[in-house]
């Protein structure tokens, strides 16, 4: 004959699921984040070369006022050339940077909150889950 668990084990089996959807509720935010950052490593990657170009740029401008100081044409003239071209490379490298930029949130994680707390509200309340 069929016998129907006790008030016990059904507590214990609640009291598990709710333990695990806790733990995947937890998990879900971690994920996305990490999809979020991971996303942004190549952002990263392209101001670390802008960067690199704002330091040769320093440099060339150093190299400039030393030209326009001694007053050499051709020597500044040279250093005001190397000057602008790092300058309009550090300004694509750092757009482009820019635009591979993804500020968000977790967005999944917290819509996926939002529903569990309307279903859980409506179980708890007997309202619809609408």
């Amino acid at each position: 004959m069929y016998e129907r668990p006790g008030y016990r084990s059904l507590l214990a089996r609640i009291r598990d699921n709710v333990r695990l959807y806790i733990r995947r509720q937890l998990e879900l935010p971690r994920q996305e984040i990490a999809e979020i950052v991971q996303a942004n490593l190549v952002a990263v990657k392209w101001f670390g070369i802008a960067f690199a170009l704002v330091l040769m740029s320093l440099v060339a401008l150093t190299v400039f006022l030393i030209g326009l100081v001694a007053i050499w044409l051709p020597l500044w003239a040279s250093a005001l050339i190397v000057l602008l071209l790092l300058v309009g490379l550090t300004a694509l490298t750092g757009y482009r940077g820019y635009r591979k930029l993804e500020l968000r949130g977790p967005t999944r994680s917290m819509n996926s909150f939002k529903e569990t707390v309307r279903w859980a509200k409506a179980r708890l309340l007997g309202r619809s889950a609408s």
